[in-house]
Order: structure tokens, then C-alpha cells, then sequence
């Protein structure tokens, strides 16, 4: 009875769930008050990838206890993965040039970007009860079943042209996003729709703190002179 009514919500949600991620989800309209010179985007790729593939295997652990011995294949794994880190790329690389950045002259530094923490939770547990007990129903006629939320922890650290760190940020961010017939998302896209807002959260705060340290911040970078590409690894 339970899988037939899982069964059912869950096509109720294929067949209604319509809403994708726009242009305006990867801009955010947010801006310190004085813009730096301009800046090279750096992402320590290696944190955010370790951080969905690890969330993507608790989703692998659990089909594989209640579902049977079969997993998803490699090909959809990276898929997967592979749209939330050009989501990063992304978001950080617009944020740079609307919100950061002088928008020409020589490049004088760069904004290192990296995770260091990352937890995606159904924060929506409640919705299951009315779905089971409306069969569905409630949610083909639009009712969540279920919302996804992102809580982590992004560091931002300008680095002059000879590396050194001027300044190191670190603010948490928060993202909800909700699976739902018509006006929510597909279950990853529901996903991908909270990275970017939990992204753009924690910037948001890294924003607060740089405002009084811009004008040093513009100096030093100044200082140091023009800068090349980093190791991405530093």
C-alpha cells in the first residue's frame, strides 16, 4: 500500500513539476559599497566536490537498503555531480562581476573561494504525513513533498599577485528549495536551486564583513602589482 502511494505522489511530481533554475537564480543583487580591482576567480574544487559526492552516497546508501542491490550508474553520478559544480563556477563567477569587482584595468589579485563544511537534509518530513494520508492527492494539487535544505560553510580569501592572503572570510549559508507539482522543482533540481541560495547566503555575510576593508584591501592588491593565475591548489 505504502509503495503504491510513494509510487503515485512521485508521478504526480514528474508530471507537474515544471519550474527550472533561471538566469536571475545564479545572480544575486547584493554589492560592497566601493569595488575592488579587479579580481581572477579561484575555486578550491576539490572541497565542493567531496561535499556532493558525499551527499549524493547517503542518496545511494538509502535506494540501496530499500530499493535493492542497484545503484545509479557511474554516468549518472557525474552527471549529477557535474551540474552542481558548474552551478559554483557559475554563481561565483557572476558574483565576481556584478558585485566584486572593477570591471577593467589589469588583474591585481583573486578570490579564492572554498567549502569547508556541507550538509543537505530533508528539512520537509512533515509534508509525508498528509501525502500518505490524501494518497497524493494533495500533492498533484500542489502541496510540497518534501524541501530540501543546505547548510554550509563558504571561506573567501583575496590573494595578492604574489599569493599572500590579504584577508580570509568564513560565514555560513542557508538554502531551502521545495519539491512540488507547479510551482516547485524535480528532486535535483530542488537541490541545485538550495546550493545556490545557501551560496549566495553566505556571501551575502562575507559581503558585511568586507565592507569596511575594501579601501585597505584595494591598496594592498594595488601594492603588490599585476597578477597571473594561482595554483589552484595553494
Amino acid at each position: 500500500m505504502k509503495k503504491s502511494i510513494l509510487l503515485f505522489a512521485i508521478s504526480a511530481l514528474a508530471l507537474g513539476a515544471c519550474r527550472s533554475l533561471r538566469i536571475s537564480d545564479f545572480h544575486s543583487s547584493e554589492t560592497i559599497p566601493q569595488r575592488l580591482p579587479r579580481l581572477g576567480l579561484l575555486v578550491h574544487e576539490r572541497s565542493f566536490a567531496d561535499a556532493f559526492y558525499a551527499a549524493l552516497n547517503r542518496e545511494v546508501i538509502l535506494t540501496n537498503i530499500t530499493a535493492g542491490p542497484y545503484i545509479p550508474a557511474p554516468w549518472e553520478v557525474h552527471q549529477k555531480t557535474d551540474q552542481a559544480m558548474s552551478d559554483v563556477f557559475q554563481v561565483l563567477d557572476n558574483e565576481l562581476f556584478d558585485h566584486f569587482n572593477r570591471q577593467d584595468g589589469e588583474r591585481y589579485g583573486h578570490a579564492r573561494f572554498k567549502l569547508r563544511t556541507y550538509q543537505r537534509r530533508n528539512a520537509g518530513w512533515g509534508w509525508m504525513i498528509p501525502s500518505i494520508f490524501t494518497l497524493g492527492t494533495a500533492n498533484l494539487l500542489g502541496m510540497p513533498y518534501k524541501v530540501y535544505r543546505i547548510d554550509l560553510e563558504l571561506q573567501l580569501e583575496i590573494v595578492d599577485a604574489n599569493g599572500k592572503i590579504l584577508q580570509r572570510y568564513d560565514a555560513p549559508g542557508t538554502g531551502k528549495a521545495k519539491v512540488a507539482a507547479y510551482h516547485g522543482y524535480d528532486a535535483l533540481t530542488a537541490i541545485r536551486k538550495a546550493n545556490l541560495v545557501a551560496i549566495q547566503d553566505g556571501l551575502s555575510k562575507i559581503k558585511t564583513r568586507m565592507a569596511g576593508d575594501v579601501a585597505t584591501l584595494s591598496e594592498q592588491l594595488q601594492a603588490a602589482g599585476v597578477a597571473h593565475l594561482l595554483d589552484i591548489k595553494k
